[in-house]
């Protein structure tokens, strides 16, 4: 919410055992402001728990910033919620038998924001700076394993795509938001100012407030009934609910379960409940005591009890993990022991591992995922394990989270609680995680997770096109991983987004970031 958000000093505990709600509702009456002229004038307001980390799509991989610029920004194919591929920059597209040269035939008549017509050495010009290895961008390292050239060929309209081997899932990697087609005539200012071809073009970015949009008159396709998007953020859950019923947020993204569950029946409010959500997990420093040992890393699953954090902090809003894979995945395994929750058990082990006193373990979290720790904390001294936790604003949060192994050792860095998302590409849940090649700072194996033969599964799962072979060799990758242990995996939580009743036609994409330019609004409804 910007500065009202932290001039608040509220407090706020999702309920576990005795831990209870401030929710400063008086307060937060008085500190919020009416609806802006934005949405007074046909704009809309969406709240999220963070701000953006870039305005260039092949800098981030964060869900919200995403969100950000998929109004901005389109790719070559665009994945329906359900992960069905559709045209959008490319009308149409073929390949090779072998599956390894793809062919894109483009829009034509499309322009940028910058005025500059698209064309296909523009687009191919987009995806080298992508595939640069001399330059690596945050989100380049998911694409440098799969494509090895992007080029013209004879059709000035049309871009082809070489692949180091066949990948499956391609389409699906396309419609990613790092894959999103960039001008390039933005040059070094496409970090603070966006230049795609979307339906809005990029405004302000007031980097404590807010982000503004305007919808795009030159856009090639039908535009968008919004005139206007202005983006806010706040990783305060009551700030969140408030801005809602204040009406100074339209949609509210990562709505608390709580909330959710207070506003169901209301009608002033829809919750669009989806259960493709992200993974909760904690990565276990396997360089320190805790990792480098089986028998503490098994104790340590042993001790938590998901069922109760899935309904104490998501209001049943979600699924205990039973995998590295979300159960929407269609390769998902449940290989979790049978219980899962033991403190016996945990003691035991960390007795057997010479710990009969108990562990001490050091924890690193960002500031909105602090009530699970919390709740660890107090769950985990029944297995005598005491949960040191390290609460981090997002940029020093991603500085540690994915710091090399020596970093961590300087810390004293047990483990990282991070989420993920890959929509439905299981190379994407698993090679980022568990690869030993993605091992930070290279990529979100944030506890340096080693193993060659987990490695050969993900590289052959990747270019397996036989789908019951693939089936196959994805349930042997979740066997070995949950048999090893190298992740504390807690739940995966539904993506839950409040709006306003007479809001319709968001729709949530397999990434989980929001899709907002079909957004109507029935002023008739408005309250």
């Amino acid at each position: 919410m910007g500065d009202r958000g932290r001039h608040m000093t509220c407090q706020y505990r999702l309920p576990l055992l005795r831990t209870t709600i401030i929710a400063c509702i008086g307060m937060l009456a008085t500190t919020l402001p009416p609806a802006s002229a934005a949405q007074v004038s046909g704009g809309l307001s969406v709240m999220q728990p963070e701000p953006p980390r870039s305005m260039d799509p092949a800098d981030q991989v964060a869900t919200d910033t995403s969100s950000i610029l998929t109004a901005m920004y389109e790719g070559l194919v665009r994945a329906g919620a359900d992960g069905t591929i559709h045209p959008l920059l490319a009308t149409t597209w073929t390949h090779d038998t072998q599956g390894t040269t793809w062919d894109f035939v483009l829009r034509r008549n499309v322009r940028f924001h910058d005025g500059h017509p698209m064309t296909a050495g523009d687009v191919v010009r987009s995806f080298r700076r992508l595939l640069d290895r001399n330059a690596p961008l945050a989100g380049s390292s998911r694409f440098m394993a799969v494509v090895d050239a992007v080029t013209t060929t004879d059709d000035d309209m049309t871009v082809r795509f070489h692949l180091r081997r066949p990948y499956p899932d391609f389409l699906l990697l396309l419609s990613f938001s790092q894959a999103f087609v960039t001008s390039p005539y933005a040059g070094a200012s496409l970090s603070r100012h966006a230049d795609g071809t979307g339906p809005f073009r990029f405004e302000e970015w007031k980097s404590s407030e807010y982000v503004t949009q305007s919808r795009n008159p030159e856009y090639w396709g039908t535009p968008p009934e919004i005139t206007s998007v202005r983006w806010i953020w706040s990783a305060e859950p009551s700030v969140m609910d408030m801005s809602l019923h204040t009406g100074d947020s339209d949609i509210v993204s990562d709505l608390p379960a709580l909330y959710a569950q207070q506003m169901q029946g209301d009608p002033r409010f829809v919750i669009h409940d989806d259960a493709n959500g992200p993974l909760y997990w904690i990565a276990i420093n396997m360089d320190r005591r805790a990792g480098s040992d089986l028998r503490i890393r098994q104790a340590l699953n042993y001790a938590t009890d998901r069922q109760a954090l899935v309904h104490a902090l998501l209001r049943d809003r979600g699924q205990p993990a039973r995998s590295p894979l979300q159960p929407v995945s269609p390769y998902f395994v449940s290989y979790a022991p049978d219980p899962q929750y033991d403190p016996q058990r945990a003691r035991a082990l960390l007795s057997e591992a010479g710990l009969g006193t108990g562990l001490t373990f050091s924890l690193a979290v960002q500031e909105m995922d602090e009530p699970i720790a919390e709740a660890l904390q107090d769950m985990w001294k029944k297995s005598g394990i005491t949960l040191h936790i390290s609460r981090l604003e997002g940029g020093v949060y991603a500085s540690e989270a994915f710091a090399g192994p020596a970093q961590k050792e300087a810390l004293q860095l047990d483990g990282v609680l991070a989420s993920w998302s890959s929509g439905f590409i299981p190379d994407m849940q698993l090679r980022p995680l568990f690869y030993s090649g993605s091992a930070a700072p290279a990529g979100a194996n944030l506890g340096f997770f080693h193993d060659p033969d987990v490695d050969a599964l993900i590289n052959a799962g990747a270019v397996e096109t036989a789908g019951e072979n693939r089936k196959a060799i994805y349930a042997k990758v979740q066997q070995m991983i949950m048999h090893d242990a190298p992740a504390v995996l807690i739940y995966t939580r539904d993506t839950l987004v409040g709006m306003r009743s007479d809001i319709s036609g968001l729709v949530v994409r397999p990434d989980g970031a929001l899709d907002i330019t079909h957004v109507t609004r029935n002023r008739q409804s408005r309250s």
